[in-house]
């Protein structure tokens, strides 16, 4: 891969393209954190070959830090539960676009893959799928996850400690897909470096039985089909990825620099009548193709959703209402430079001579159809520009930039809206983060390198009532910088009850220390979340101690992760609270019910406060006996959490006062 370069744009610039003022709808009293001046017009280097990566390996680097294990156990808080499935050496699951990596049956089980090395031998040789289910009815003394070590407080799984062999056999794979029909089949889809092709590994029952390498099945001979993304639907499964691989310099194929290829099977993955066919509408003629990862797919009942994502296309949706067998197209964010060639072209969109900055995306578009049809599409902020100095297929972008773009199909295109960034914790108006080389730190990022900007990577799941929640990785300030010099990612999840037009404040599904975790400590990435949500939302995702990942060819990344373990955590967190009304009312101020009530030894609730004040909260039971208070002085803007151990209280009914910018709230408590 070529070198990633930290520089300063030395060039006449005009910022131009889909530059209209973008709006916001985050949740109120949320407090957006800005980037210091420092960083904000900070640009690199990068390329469309080095956005789609396949391999890595170890090697010294001196921007090296201490690494510390990552705890692996069972944690819970009152309205999260997480668990350890198991662990990879590989830690790149996607280079933008997240795959479909959970999947939950109508059954209660859950199948989850992810991209899986047992150790770190160079180019990743035992490189493969990494699979654990969840069995809701296990044998009688194993735990419900088939993988699962013996620990003082767990049960071990039937089938033993952690997975520590991939399950294509001899045939090394990556970037997997997970697939389950309604009848129980179960598949997952990659590309194998050991075929040159897509690999197919089936069988008939989830959960059980022999995987079977379908080594023909995707395809024939030779070619560069690479990074997929698979979804299922009754017995349909679909499946699309790119056709030109990590070859560089690239080879056109199929007139395009990367196509996307459609496949479709109408049996539960036995026949495939549709294989690698370039949909029209995405062809040669429309777009000069597509990077690793840039796309994604969803599909409910006879609805099909694609969405396309890269850099330089813009984003856009192909949606089918027959199955698959027809399209219609609808652009979501337009590119201003039709056909644009990274190789050959600069980002001149009036072709007046000078260089425009052109507002794209970072090619991590996601679509998820509703229970109504709906297709609702996120993708995360991106800007950049290419000049005449550029060298082939390499360009500028300024990895500050921030924001997740929402869009449904009632928008119209370039309409889409700002829903969640980097959020301000301290109130102190920025995004606290270390220093960087340039200005005296220790590495020359100040955060780990994702190849896209500081929030990003959405997935997103539906309820039975059309309840719309989506997780995404950003920058979470609390964490402690200390060991690794850079700043840490968290997932959070946020939700809407009205189809995108508000969503509610973001929950941090990473535990801390207070909850029985680490999170100070934890990078989180590659969250991938179940479509179908019930009582919970369930999450599965990336964790360690260090920021980034070993993929990365420079800086402070690959020094810090390759070499080293990250778990795989199933996560599962409870829906109401991410539906709560968190609007303040007249006298400036929310205070929510607390979840879970009847409390089951920890509760929590929410004050949001439209301007910065005191809040006295007093606990009383029936008697009037003060059992707890907490008094906060200078409470910040927008969320403050109060989290209540009742484990020491006697069962009954309590109250809880709160006094806040004048006013006061009472709300009844439950103790079991």
């Amino acid at each position: 891969m070529k070198k990633i370069l930290l520089i300063c744009a030395a060039v006449s610039l005009v910022s131009m393209g889909n530059a209209q003022q973008i709006e916001k709808r985050l949740p109120e009293g949320f407090r957006s954190a800005q980037l210091p001046e420092r960083l904000k017009n900070q640009t690199m280097v990068t390329s469309k070959h080095d956005l789609s990566t396949d391999n890595g390996i170890p090697f010294a680097n001196p921007q090296t830090r201490q690494w510390v294990a990552p705890t692996r156990a069972r944690f819970a808080a009152p309205t999260i539960n997480e668990e350890i499935v198991g662990f990879t050496y590989y830690d790149l699951q996607t280079n933008n676009s997240i795959s479909n990596r959970l999947v939950r049956s109508a059954d209660g089980s859950f199948s989850a893959v992810w991209t899986f090395s047992p150790d770190a031998q160079t180019n990743f040789p035992n490189r493969g799928t990494g699979y654990n289910y969840y069995d809701p009815n296990p044998t009688p003394g194993f735990n419900n996850w088939y993988f699962t070590p013996l620990t003082p407080s767990n049960p071990a799984g039937a089938g033993g400690d952690y997975p520590s062999m991939r399950t294509e056999g001899t045939y090394r794979t990556g970037f997997t897909n997970i697939a389950v029909t309604s009848s129980g089949k179960e598949m997952s889809i990659a590309h194998s470096s050991s075929l040159n092709r897509m690999l197919l590994n089936w069988r008939q029952n989830k959960g059980t039985g022999v995987w079977n390498q379908l080594v023909n099945a995707l395809g024939t001979g030779t070619n560069n089909d690479t990074w997929s993304k698979a979804t299922a639907s009754g017995e349909t499964v679909h499946a699309i990825w790119q056709g030109a691989g990590v070859v560089d310099p690239p080879v056109r194929v199929e007139g395009q620099l990367g196509p996307i290829y459609y496949s479709r099977s109408n049996d539960g993955g036995v026949t495939w009548p549709v294989l690698r066919t370039v949909i029209p509408l995405i062809d040669s003629t429309q777009f000069d193709g597509f990077g690793g990862d840039n796309y994604g797919i969803d599909s409910r009942g006879n609805t099909v959703a694609i969405v396309f994502s890269d850099i330089t296309t813009g984003v856009g949706i192909l949606k089918s209402t027959d199955g698959g067998v027809t399209w219609n197209r609808t652009m979501v964010q337009t590119f201003p430079i039709p056909l644009f060639d990274p190789y050959t072209m600069i980002t001149d969109i009036d072709m007046d001579g000078v260089v425009d900055t052109i507002d794209t995306n970072s090619g991590d578009g996601h679509v998820l159809i509703d229970r109504n049809g709906m297709c609702h599409v996120w993708f995360s902020k991106y800007r950049m520009y290419r000049d005449s100095s550029a060298t082939a297929g390499s360009f500028t972008y300024f990895p500050g930039q921030d924001g997740l773009y929402y869009w449904n199909e009632t928008m119209a295109t370039d309409a889409f809206v700002i829903i969640a960034e980097a959020q301000d914790f301290n109130g102190n108006g920025f995004l606290d983060v270390p220093a960087t080389t340039s200005d005296g730190g220790l590495c020359s990022m100040a955060w780990g390198n994702y190849r896209g900007t500081i929030t990003g990577m959405p997935s997103a799941g539906v309820d039975a009532n059309n309840v719309i929640y989506v997780s995404y990785q950003t920058i979470d300030e609390r964490a402690d910088t200390t060991l690794f010099h850079q700043a840490h990612r968290h997932v959070f999840v946020i939700a809407s009850y009205d189809n995108g037009q508000t969503w509610s404040y973001p929950t941090d599904i990473v535990l801390s220390q207070a909850q029985g975790g680490d999170g100070e400590f934890q990078e989180c990435a590659f969250a991938s979340m179940a479509k179908d949500v019930d009582n919970n939302v369930y999450i599965l995702y990336q964790r360690d101690g260090a920021p980034g990942h070993g993929l990365n060819t420079t800086g402070c990344d690959p020094s810090n992760n390759l070499g080293n373990p990250s778990d795989i955590v199933f996560t599962k967190l409870e829906a109401a609270p991410l539906r709560a009304n968190n609007k303040v009312d007249n006298n400036g101020v929310a205070v929510s019910q607390n979840y879970p009530n009847p409390s089951n030894g920890y509760t929590t609730f929410n004050v949001n406060l439209r301007n910065s004040g005191s809040i006295d909260v007093k606990v009383t039971d029936v008697l009037g006996k003060t059992v707890y208070s907490e008094m906060r002085n200078n409470a910040l803007i927008g969320m403050n959490t109060f989290n209540l151990n009742t484990t020491e209280w006697n069962a009954g009914v309590y109250f809880y006062t709160v006094e806040a910018n004048g006013a006061k709230y009472t709300k009844q408590l439950i103790v079991r």
